[in-house]
């Protein structure tokens, strides 16, 4: 009896002692847990900015102290834009420095033709005249003075975008005492155009009128052009002259000879030329 009693204690304790071991080892569990979560809170209250620099600081750290090509915070399209505008800066160095070399290859043809044109009688008054944009504004007067121009230069500024100057040289006449006129287009750094000119010093009594009428329109005449700057047509004029009529004089020049012998062909009707996919004339 006394030996079932005591198979009966051990049996019993077994269980008690593998279910105080299973309490234990739960505890030691749940201390796990808990210290694990702790952990997981404290990495998740750690700002943002100091994961990122613990990340930047291991990067310099690998890669020695060698600079980095771009902030690690900066978005790809940043970046982007940093190597556009880069490239841009490039682009226009290059255009300057090509623009540069073809402006001195131009002078040398300019100076060449300007001397032959200063010998050619009333050759910028015909280019003027034939003009189709520029002729509404020579009448009377003005074509009288604009005889005495002997030369006419068109000199942009130290770069194009910054405006361009428009030089008129004029032998002696009797409405003026100037030799040189000059109108000076200019673009402010606020992208305000600004526009100056020479005073022009008339003789007595030959200060033309400042407008025309024409079919009951007022015209502006064209030395009004070179004092008045508040014209509305003002900034379309230099552009003709710069862009249309500098370039090639020549063609406008020799147009009073193409009109002549227009006039005497017989005058024939426009032939309407079929253009493919859709363009239309005009």
């Amino acid at each position: 009896m006394a030996e079932a009693k005591a198979e009966e204690v051990k049996t019993e304790e077994g269980p008690l002692f593998s279910v105080a071991v299973d309490e234990e080892v739960a505890e030691k569990e749940g201390v796990k847990e808990e210290e694990g979560v702790e952990q997981e809170m404290e990495m998740e209250e750690k700002p943002v900015g100091e994961e990122i620099e613990m990340v930047e600081n291991r990067v310099v750290e690998e890669a020695g102290h060698r600079p980095l090509r771009m902030d690690l915070r900066m978005n790809p399209l940043e970046a982007i834009q940093l190597e556009l505008d880069t490239v841009n800066a490039q682009a226009d160095r290059a255009f300057q420095q090509l623009e540069h070399k073809f402006g001195r290859m131009r002078r040398h043809y300019l100076e060449r033709r300007n001397y032959i044109i200063q010998n050619i009688p009333g050759f910028w008054v015909t280019a003027f005249r034939n003009h189709p944009q520029l002729s509404p504004m020579i009448r009377g007067q003005d074509a009288e003075m604009l005889r005495y121009i002997t030369n006419l230069e068109v000199k942009e500024l130290r770069h194009p975008r910054t405006g361009c100057k428009f030089k008129f040289f004029f032998r002696r006449n009797p409405y003026f005492r100037n030799k040189l006129i000059v109108k000076e287009y200019e673009v402010r750094a606020s992208g305000r155009v600004v526009s100056l000119s020479t005073p022009i010093i008339w003789r007595r009594g030959r200060e033309p009128q400042s407008f025309i009428r024409r079919n009951q329109e007022v015209v502006c005449n064209f030395f009004t052009w070179f004092s008045d700057h508040s014209l509305p047509e003002s900034d379309r004029i230099a552009e003709i002259i710069k862009e249309d009529l500098w370039p090639n004089p020549l063609q406008y020049y020799l147009l009073r000879e193409g009109v002549h012998r227009a006039r005497r062909r017989p005058i024939r009707e426009p032939v309407e030329i079929p253009r493919p996919f859709g363009f239309q004339s005009g």
